[in-house]
């Protein structure tokens, strides 16, 4: 390794330790040193904190003891500063958290499902405009729909085809899901045996307003697919009948 930095050139060794967060300065037999050094060093854990300065990310080694000089602004600042910044930071999402945001997303579907389907039948969605025009009736004039699209391709069908057999479903799936992966979390003193969980949390997620939450969002997820389940059954009841009216004749008698 020795021997690959002497035939280095300065401006090559000092690209180096840049890259290391090492100063630059000195001559050549000071910055192959260093970096001899700090390569010797690298087997040896490290730990990771900004200058309180300048906020360049600084690396050293875990035993390092004594000031740090940021090789970007020149601060010095002792390794007691940085004990309690030192290391990566680290985001604990536990499994209610989880869970919860599930559920949460699974009624914000739901409500997006209400949203769509109502949304099908406004005046944009079942005539564009593009395909209104004026008639008189009866002396006064009307909206009448020219429309060559059959019902499946409308506007209207898409959304109601999306909100009832997409979204419905959807939000359903989510809010179960969401609840069935909540785990419980008792107090101490609650369990009714020594091989029960005994723990405290105080996220909101292990809460019982979070669990009331859930448990809600599980029952609009069943009522609005319930509710769909009976509007898609009628309408397969009317469409039969007429279906049936129109084949025993009953539009021609």
């Amino acid at each position: 390794m020795a021997s690959e930095l002497e035939g280095m050139t300065v401006v090559e060794l000092k690209d180096l330790l840049r890259e290391r967060g090492q100063p630059v300065s000195g001559n050549k037999s000071v910055l192959i040193q260093r970096l001899e050094e700090y390569d010797s060093e690298e087997i040896e854990e490290k730990i990771e904190f900004n200058c309180n300065n300048c906020k360049s990310r600084l690396r050293i080694p875990r035993s390092f003891q004594g000031l740090v000089t940021c090789p970007t602004c020149s601060t010095k600042q002792s390794t007691s500063e940085v004990d309690n910044t030192s290391g990566p930071i680290s985001i604990d999402i536990t499994q209610n958290q989880i869970s919860l945001a599930i559920s949460i997303t699974g009624i914000v579907l739901g409500i997006l499902a209400i949203v769509v389907f109502f949304s099908a039948f406004t005046m944009d969605s079942m005539c564009p405009e593009e395909y209104r025009s004026t008639i008189m009736v009866d002396g006064e004039e009307a909206i009448s729909c020219d429309s060559d699209e059959f019902l499946w391709e409308t506007e209207m069908a898409k959304r109601v085809f999306y909100s009832c057999c997409l979204m419905v479903p959807g939000s359903l799936f989510l809010t179960i899901m969401g609840y069935s992966h909540r785990k419980e979390h008792l107090d101490i003193g609650t369990a009714t045996s020594e091989k029960e969980t005994t723990t405290h949390s105080n996220n909101f997620s292990d809460s019982k307003v979070a669990k009331a939450i859930q448990v809600a969002a599980v029952s609009f997820g069943i009522g609005i697919s319930t509710i769909t389940a009976i509007l898609v059954i009628v309408v397969i009841v009317l469409f039969g009948i007429v279906i049936y009216a129109f084949f025993s004749g009953g539009f021609f008698a």
